[in-house]
């Protein structure tokens, strides 16, 4: 009996003390419960570069999971250095950051190869296998020459750049060519879909056979839109369920006469930080009676502080917020309240659930769960407000929320004023259409749709050429449906 092999850059080690409501790492916990696997990865540790890289490999109902530490060179090459300092940036049209090495390209294809090997060692042929983000674009051409026929996916969280930024990076053709060894290929939205199906043409003068389906090097190759959901109803359990023994990270009772505003970020240039605090501060100095009844609440989670873009942002944010606390505090009163913690998740669905408001404001994101989990954390009869970047993904969904630019002060400023002055009955008539779209496809629905469509991968892409010819279709068929 086959079974579901998942490969993503962090493995998500069980903890049986600890419950989570949402996230990718519960959606894919849950198919491999489903249905049998291994779930492979980083286990977030380093080694010197003169030991081996070794996997180790642990059991918990019936999921397998193996992990592997990195050493200090594959570190800093493949996960600091062409996945971080090239990849991401170029992801999120960010041309101006985006660094390139051959050695740290070399270094990624080593990582790649070295998951490549481990799936070889691990998987049967029937075996589905679901490789997860920008980390892994090469593991499949690996794969292939290692002889694995296997069905490959891959699901890319990030946005997808056009052609005019994949054109800065030297060896674009190459990575291009790595990801048409993937049988299905899944992007957040259909503006990202249609981003790398022109990129993939542009390239490599691939054959498109449908809106959603190329054909390179006697291969098809399906690219399709699965926007990534949550679980809501779980996370409605949670946000109201009583934390024991739990630090509250922000006082709210303190908080009774203020309107809040919570906004929960990796500190990322992707994330329009700076843009938001800017606009904030405008609004401030545009509607002083405000002052003393509106508060920022800001969890911003340190990240990547080995590649300077990220300290320096770091830094910079700290300044900013300082600044603002000095010019307009007043009393007891401070207008943003930021936390650099890490918020354990049901503590966060709290969290969002005592918020009035929740500001979204990415530069560009693939989807941002943030948005969907605050709304799934609402109380239905009094529920908050969601402003959202255009920019994220989630706003191809999330109509009803408040729609910004995030690089326009006076729209993010106009946005934050009707925030604060919707009625409640608006407020209910927003969340209840909001609601009705994170039901309608949740992240079960996004894990089944997208490994529905692996299943179905025509066999042609599964055996070899030279036995296309003379393989018996009724008797494969028998075995892989």
């Amino acid at each position: 009996m086959s079974k579901l092999i998942v490969l993503s850059n962090r493995v998500s080690l069980p903890n049986p003390d600890k419950t989570t409501a949402g996230g990718l790492a519960v959606a894919l916990q849950d198919a491999l419960n489903d249905i049998g696997g291994i779930w492979l990865g980083w286990n977030g540790e380093k080694i010197k570069n003169h030991q081996e890289p070794y996997f180790s490999s642990t059991e918990y109902k019936g999921v397998e999971y193996i992990t592997t530490p990195l050493t200090e060179e594959q570190y800093s090459g493949y996960y600091c250095g062409f996945a971080n300092r090239t990849l991401w940036p170029a992801m999120h049209d960010r041309a101006d950051l985006i660094e390139y090495q051959p050695e740290e390209f070399k270094t990624y294809q080593d990582v790649n190869r070295l998951f490549a090997q481990q799936l070889s060692e691990v998987a049967h042929p029937d075996d589905i296998i679901w490789v997860h983000d920008y980390h892994f674009f090469s593991v499949a051409r690996y794969c292939r020459e290692l002889g694995m026929q296997n069905r490959i996916g891959f699901f890319l969280h990030i946005p997808f750049a056009g052609s005019n930024i994949w054109n800065l990076i030297p060896t674009a053709q190459t990575i291009i060519q790595d990801l048409c060894h993937y049988d299905v290929v899944g992007l957040q939205t259909e503006y990202d879909q249609k981003q790398c199906m022109d990129v993939c043409h542009h390239f490599l003068a691939s054959q498109v056979i449908d809106s959603n389906v190329l054909s390179y090097n006697l291969r098809q190759i399906t690219i399709q839109c699965y926007p990534i959901g949550i679980n809501p109803e779980l996370i409605q359990k949670v946000a109201q369920q009583k934390l024991e023994n739990s630090h509250p990270v922000f006082e709210f009772d303190d908080l009774a006469d203020q309107k809040t505003i919570i906004s929960v970020d990796r500190i990322d240039y992707s994330k329009g930080l700076i843009e938001r605090f800017n606009a904030f501060e405008e609004f401030l100095k545009e509607y002083p009676e405000y002052h003393k009844h509106v508060t920022d609440l800001q969890i911003a989670c340190p990240c990547r502080m080995d590649i300077p873009a990220y300290k320096n942002l770091y830094d910079l944010i700290d300044s900013k917020v300082e600044l603002i606390n000095q010019e307009f505090s007043q009393d007891n009163w401070q207008p943003i309240n930021c936390t650099n913690e890490t918020v354990e998740h049901g503590a966060l669905m709290k969290i969002y659930r005592q918020s009035d408001i929740c500001w979204v404001n990415s530069l560009r994101d693939g989807m941002n769960l943030v948005a969907k989990e605050f709304i799934a954390a609402q109380n239905p009869n009094n529920p908050g407000v969601l402003i959202l970047s255009k920019y994220t993904g989630a706003a191809e969904q999330m109509s009803e929320a408040i729609i910004v630019d995030p690089e326009n002060c006076g729209d993010m400023v106009k946005g934050l004023k009707k925030a604060l002055t919707m009625s409640r009955s608006e407020r209910i008539e927003r969340y209840k259409h909001l609601m009705q779209g994170l039901k309608r496809f949740d992240i079960n629905d996004w894990r089944n749709a997208f490994l529905k469509d692996l299943r179905r991968v025509e066999l042609f892409n599964i055996f070899k050429p030279s036995m296309r010819k003379t393989y018996n279709h009724r008797a494969h068929q028998q075995i892989y449906t």
